[in-house]
């Protein structure tokens, strides 16, 4: 079955998330017009700075927040509305691992506990091959069998994290939802995580939504990118297409933001970014934008496809470089 017949695990038609402020007289609108497939085997990087929206994003594709206006389907179902036996499917079909992978681990259950929780939740073994289970999931993260009876605060951040890895592998999900899961760690224990996010993603077949700020992650571990600024997605399509040639000037200076050995750091955005509270008046990025024209502060622009599988929403796009 070719991609372009098969059902998508999500769709995100038009979504939007809107907070009261004020005692309800104002809203901050956090996710505006996103729209967003992901299908089977899909690993997707969710890209931008911090409050662009991404871990708003994330809560409603989980469904920890309703959307304001839009939909959210998971295949053919509606988030929702969703019965009990769906919620259910869709709580073993779809993990999370946290940004906060010590924090989200019961510090009274040692790991074997941990990992055999999801098993026995979901009803994936008998009782007698839970054990066997629990070593496989080890062997599968890289982690020694003794480590079966630590607790979390027992372990090192890298063992921490791919324990969070095997307990959501346990429920054998199809989606993968991570966020920020590789922050804050030494950077050869980065390396390790992430080459065993490519390998178990690219091997298995899972779904996978990685959340980052660093394009660089996005680049090595995922084969499309969605670039977020300011609650809407301004750039998305296959990730060498985008990093090779940006078509939205924020994408590139993301880019130019990035480090290099062989060149000093750049300032590529000038000013502040604006208060989701007060956007500018038509594109929310014309404020620090070096393309900006004078319809930019007229019309804001949607998302829309431009070539391809490339989605862009820019009233100019960079041009292509012959």
């Amino acid at each position: 079955m070719t991609p372009e017949t098969t059902l998508p695990l999500f769709s995100l038609l038009d979504v939007e998330k809107a907070f009261p402020i004020e005692g309800g007289r104002r809203e901050i609108k956090a996710l505006d017009g996103i729209r967003l497939n992901l299908l089977p085997g899909q690993s997707l990087a969710l890209v931008g700075e911090s409050g662009s929206g991404k871990s708003t994003l994330v809560r409603v594709m989980l469904g920890l927040e309703a959307p304001t206006n839009g939909r959210v389907l998971v295949g053919s179902a509606e988030l929702g509305s969703m019965d009990t036996a769906q919620r259910r499917g869709f709580a073993r079909d779809v993990a999370y691992i946290y940004q906060d992978a010590r924090g989200s681990l019961n510090p009274r259950m040692d790991v074997a506990a941990l990992l055999a929780e999801p098993i026995r939740l979901h009803a994936l073994r008998a009782e007698r091959e839970i054990d066997g289970r629990v070593d496989e999931l080890l062997a599968q993260v890289g982690l020694p069998r003794a480590l079966r009876h630590k607790f979390a605060t027992e372990l090192s951040g890298g063992q921490v994290r791919r324990v969070a890895v095997a307990r959501a592998l346990a429920c054998e999900p199809r989606v993968i939802v991570a966020d920020e899961s590789v922050a804050g760690l030494d950077v050869s224990v980065q390396a390790q995580l992430l080459n065993l996010l490519r390998d178990l993603q690219r091997t298995s077949g899972i779904a996978m939504v990685f959340v980052t700020h660093d394009l660089g992650v996005a680049a090595y571990l995922c084969e499309e990118v969605a670039v977020m600024y300011l609650g809407r997605i301004v750039e998305m399509g296959p990730t060498a297409q985008i990093l090779q040639a940006p078509r939205h000037p924020y994408t590139r200076a993301l880019m130019k933001a990035f480090p290099r050995f062989d060149s000093p750091l750049a300032v590529s955005l000038q000013g502040e970014i604006p208060s989701p509270a007060n956007l500018p008046s038509g594109c929310r990025f014309r404020t620090r934008c070096d393309e900006a024209r004078a319809d930019c502060a007229l019309t804001d622009p949607v998302q829309s496809l431009l070539d391809g599988r490339r989605h862009v929403a820019c009233l100019h796009p960079l041009a292509v470089a012959a």
